[in-house]
């Protein structure tokens, strides 16, 4: 079973604060879900374990260089 996202009840109330003064229900269910998932996601950046800068450096670099043979420079 998966586990909530409990989220912050000022930050919501600061997130609201944002809207304009007339907003649909919709609106402010789409604002939850949104904090809910930065939330998330910032959780799963903090537990799950990433790339290293050397080795995302390094694959970027080989990336660029696949593009400058293609002729596909950005």
């Amino acid at each position: 079973m998966e586990t909530e996202t409990l989220l912050n009840k000022n930050q919501v109330i600061e997130s609201f604060g944002n809207l304009p003064d007339q907003v649909t229900a919709d609106q402010l269910i789409e604002r939850i879900l949104f904090i809910r998932l930065i939330n998330e996601r910032l959780r799963e950046a903090e537990s799950e374990p990433g790339t290293s800068h050397k080795d995302f450096m390094q694959e970027f670099n080989e990336f660029k260089a696949q593009k400058r043979g293609s002729g596909n420079v950005a």
